[in-house]
């Protein structure tokens, strides 16, 4: 009994500690902000210069390649025993 009690009362105090952070962290956020990952400058710069690029038009279907062999029509009889 004294052993359900014992992991009962971590567990509610895992659960309290756990509720605590995410409050404090969602204060942190709240006022200073996300902080940001901040490129290179040479990559900022290339990104906000490039061009937008056209949609290109979809390329032309391949032909499949057969063999002269395969898929020939052949003659044949059906033999019956």
């Amino acid at each position: 009994m004294f052993k359900f009690l014992f992991i009962s009362f971590l567990l509610f105090l895992f659960f309290i500690f756990l509720f605590g952070f995410s409050v404090v962290r969602f204060f942190f956020q709240a006022f200073l902000g996300r902080p940001s990952r901040k490129q290179p400058q040479s990559q900022s710069n290339r990104n906000t210069k490039r061009p937008q690029s056209q949609p290109q038009p979809p390329a032309p279907p391949v032909k499949k390649i057969i063999n002269r062999e395969e898929g020939e029509y052949i003659d044949y009889e059906e033999v019956k025993d």
